[in-house]
């Protein structure tokens, strides 16, 4: 059997930790050191990004502040030409249709 931990995970479920994370568990990028983690740590953990890393330098960035405001919101979006609405709200699918069978009606 063979002792390379990459290539010895098994999936059992979304809440078991296979071994190919041991690695990010013993260098702390998955060790909550406390019950509130922020946002930047949640993307780190779990899509493997830091936000929080400049793309031109490599260096640290840092968030000055936030906006709530509905209306500077808008204000922002415009001006660097986001869009300020929200996309439409698509239906609901049948879940049937997925799996290929037909719908009784």
């Amino acid at each position: 059997m063979s002792t390379d931990t990459a290539t010895d995970a098994i999936v059992l479920s979304p809440n078991v930790l296979s071994s190919r994370h041991w690695q990010r568990v013993l260098g702390g990028v998955l060790y909550a050191s406390s019950p509130r983690v922020d946002w930047a740590t949640l993307l780190r953990r779990s899509f493997s990004v830091d936000v929080l890393q400049c793309p031109s330098c490599g260096g640290r960035l840092r968030v000055h502040g936030e906006i709530t405001e509905p209306h500077l919101v808008r204000l922002i979006l415009e001006r660097v030409g986001l869009p300020v609405d929200a996309p439409p709200v698509a239906r609901a699918r049948d879940p049937t249709q997925l799996f290929g069978e037909e719908t009784v009606d």
